[in-house]
């Protein structure tokens, strides 16, 4: 009966060995990655200014920055730049100290007030720029060049990381004697934030340096295939 038994038991885990190297067989896969990338030249340009002033009365602060706010924004609208583009809500109120003799002096405050500004022309780019330069600015900074049509580039990059991948996974099961057989898993790996190209680009010092650049969006993806051998 010992002996029956333990035939038995040996039969039924040599069956569960057997299945198991079945399914293994028939679950062949590779892993691979694609990408892809789209290179753009963006259409939308944005970049902040400071309006500085310094002193002991916080209101008379408050007017200076008024008035000259007010001088910076009327300029840009008399360029064409439209209402909606200016946003010229942050404001800092900051001690002013300065240091001599290692010894610090609060000589009043200083008001800090940041404008930003998005266009959609070079040509208004350049205007702007120098317009404000010519009301004297505190800082002009944080230069930024976007496209209107970023999710659709993305797409198209995303697109052609899919068939890259296809593409390496083909070639590589081919070599082997494979051929690719169904999807199992895809991962996306990027979140479609366009980078600019840096060797394209120039530093701004004056209107006819101004050059846009190019923008490059890419796509990474990670593909499992399911494979199966080249004869079936």
């Amino acid at each position: 009966m010992r002996i029956c038994l333990l035939f038995c038991l040996t039969l039924l885990i040599g069956n569960t060995f057997a299945k198991e190297n079945s399914n293994v067989k028939q679950h062949k896969s590779i892993e691979v990655f694609g990408a892809g990338s789209i290179q753009s030249v963006p259409d939308r340009f944005s970049f902040s200014l400071s309006i500085e002033e310094k002193g002991k009365v916080a209101a008379h602060l408050n007017q200076a920055i008024i008035e000259k706010s007010n001088s910076v924004i009327q300029a840009l609208f008399e360029i064409g730049v439209d209402k909606q583009q200016v946003q010229s809500l942050q404001i800092r109120f900051n001690p002013w100290i300065e240091y001599k003799n290692n010894t610090q002096e609060q000589k009043g405050f200083i008001l800090t007030r940041q404008i930003t500004v998005t266009l959609d022309s070079l040509t208004k780019y350049e205007q702007s720029i120098d317009a404000v330069l010519n009301l004297g600015v505190s800082h002009i900074n944080q230069f930024i060049f976007s496209n209107s049509q970023a999710d659709k580039h993305y797409q198209a990059a995303l697109q052609q990381a899919l068939i890259n991948a296809q593409q390496r996974a083909t070639d590589m099961a081919k070599v082997l004697g494979l051929k690719l057989s169904g999807v199992i898993s895809i991962l996306e790996q990027t979140s479609g934030q366009p980078a600019p190209i840096m060797a394209k680009a120039r530093q701004f010092q004056a209107s006819e340096s101004y050059q846009a650049g190019e923008m490059l969006t890419e796509a990474r993806v990670k593909v499992v295939f399911a494979l199966q051998n080249a004869s079936k």
